[in-house]
């Protein structure tokens, strides 16, 4: 009975609530879109924010939105949240205590 790990509940595991903060922002990005509602940004145009909004491949690949600040928040919040996500999801599906029989 020591050896019983104590179990995290399901919506306080760190996939879940990182996959949950991305979705969470796009459902935010596509009510924007939706409504026409957007906040106001200060003008990017020759920043460095603004350079990297105009670049190719983010006028080509990630054009998810039609608002370039949009794009770019889309793509930092899948760097930052959807990659460790999905890495950490794929860390507890795999791993040897996930499998453990729980039938003693």
């Amino acid at each position: 009975m020591a050896d019983k790990q104590k179990r995290v509940p399901f919506l306080k595991k760190y996939w879940v609530t990182s996959i949950g903060v991305f979705l969470l922002s796009q459902i935010i990005f596509i009510t924007f879109e939706a409504t026409g509602w957007l906040p106001n940004y200060r003008e990017i145009d020759g920043t460095l924010l603004g350079r990297i909004t105009e670049s190719s491949i983010f006028i080509e690949w990630f054009t998810f939105y039609e608002t370039p600040q949009l794009n770019l928040l889309t793509v930092f919040f899948g760097i930052f949240f959807l990659v460790p996500g999905i890495i950490s999801a794929l860390k507890n599906a795999f791993s040897p205590s996930h499998h453990t029989n729980s039938y003693k």
